[in-house]
């Protein structure tokens, strides 16, 4: 692996044996933070930089896969669970953590339920 100065931005660049550079995953969020905010298009931009637009362009793609991703994939802490009574006889109310309610009122609903809860966690 060889390393080279781009000129243009004075960081180190890195090229494989093949020739290929190699960036940080850094500088490539960095670089395309630059571009979305100036008013240039992807191949103009790209070519100012110095780094080819294919390459580019998979890195705004990866952006954008990466902002569209859920915020978290971890199951919440916990849930809150009551047992509400109401005219119709007791009912399991399990508030999630996303503002939803779910309630059951017999065992065949409450089993339901569970089931429902797992896939949630």
């Amino acid at each position: 692996m060889s390393s080279i100065i781009n000129q243009a931005t004075g960081i180190i660049v890195k090229s494989d044996h093949s020739g290929r550079n190699r960036y940080t995953t850094q500088y490539k969020q960095e670089v395309v933070a630059a571009f979305e905010s100036s008013s240039l298009s992807a191949p103009v931009f790209a070519r100012q930089c110095g780094i080819k637009y294919p390459t580019f362009a998979a890195w705004i793609a990866a952006r954008k896969r990466e902002e569209s991703k859920p915020a978290s994939k971890n199951p919440p802490a916990f849930l809150i669970a009551e047992v509400a009574v109401e005219t119709g006889g007791s009912a399991l109310e399990v508030r999630l953590p996303g503002g939803s309610v779910a309630r059951a009122s017999d065992a065949d609903q409450i089993r339901l339920l569970a089931a429902l809860l797992r896939q949630l966690v």
